[in-house]
């Protein structure tokens, strides 16, 4: 009776994410991130609400993906033991005690192993790193990057392609000759495992990522301007009305860190979504800082 109200839930998890009862992991894992950004989407418009029949319930969302993977982990698992301990529960309970028992003494071996697999993986990351590193210098050397660090979104996939955003821009400046742009998506609010995982992406960003110019949500310019990740813009020449100031943790005086871009039209034609709010900041120690603010002044001038 249990199995069958399971598979009744099951049925109706995948219906409540429109997708087929066969459909793969990948496109489960693809169907849960489109319906998350459709509901925060909604949630950010400032206009006006979605028809009913287009909105999206987010916990149910959830709470449908959820049920599915611990279906599909269940199953693997069950799955497993009966291939490899047989069919019945009991010989199969008392294998697994055997199993893990010596499993015990496996583990010198296979630490071993592990060591093995790791550096072979190392090597390959310094082969790919070396070949990557070649393919890169033969392109024109980068004259400004910039990173959309907030909720935002653009086109389709957590990691989306931006190569149609850095085509874009450098129509806007004729004299540079590449532009490198990046976005991470970090969410407004942790409802989900998802939202975890990328909000701890998001962090590593921070820690590795070199680019000049910030485009950041007025959240996380709050959290990134104290933390003197940026560079001071006091007597840069922008205007009062677009100045955003913040102090930091050593120094509590308030200077400027930001520039305020919502309103600019330039801006928003290259098609970035989500979170209507775009305050620029330059990293603390960027290469190109003078292109940066380049562009700052450039998209104001689109307001």
């Amino acid at each position: 009776m249990e199995e069958k109200n399971d598979l009744i839930k099951l049925k109706q998890a995948y219906a409540e994410l429109g997708l087929p009862e066969d459909a793969h992991r990948e496109a489960l894992d693809n169907r849960y991130y489109v319906l998350m950004r459709r509901a925060r989407t909604q949630k950010m418009r400032e206009h006006g609400e979605a028809p009913a029949g287009e909105r999206v319930d987010e916990d149910k969302v959830n709470a449908a993906y959820r049920f599915i993977k611990d279906f599909e982990e269940a199953q693997a698992k069950d799955a497993y033991a009966r291939e490899t301990y047989g069919s019945d529960p009991k010989k199969a309970a008392r294998a697994v005690k055997r199993a893990h028992f010596f499993h015990y003494y496996k583990l010198h071996i296979l630490g071993a192993i592990v060591l093995l697999i790791a550096i072979g993986y190392g090597i390959k990351s310094y082969v790919d790193h070396r070949h990557e590193q070649a393919e890169l210098a033969k392109l024109p050397p980068v004259d400004v990057s910039v990173m959309f660090f907030g909720n935002y979104l653009y086109g389709d996939g957590i990691n989306p392609d931006m190569t149609n955003v850095e085509a874009d821009i450098l129509k806007q400046f004729p004299d540079w000759k590449r532009v490198v742009a990046g976005l991470t998506y970090v969410p407004a609010e942790t409802r989900s495992e998802q939202d975890m995982a990328l909000l701890q992406k998001s962090m590593l960003v921070l820690m590795t990522d070199k680019s000049d110019l910030y485009i950041m949500d007025k959240i996380n310019f709050e959290k990134l301007a104290p933390q003197e990740g940026l560079l001071p813009l006091d007597g840069d020449g922008f205007p009062d009305g677009v100045q955003v100031k913040s102090k930091t943790d050593e120094d509590t005086a308030e200077r400027v860190y930001g520039v305020d871009l919502s309103g600019s039209s330039l801006l928003k034609a290259l098609g970035i979504q989500g979170t209507s709010e775009f305050i620029a900041g330059i990293r603390g120690n960027a290469k190109h800082p003078e292109q940066a603010k380049a562009m700052i002044r450039h998209y104001l001038g689109g307001s």
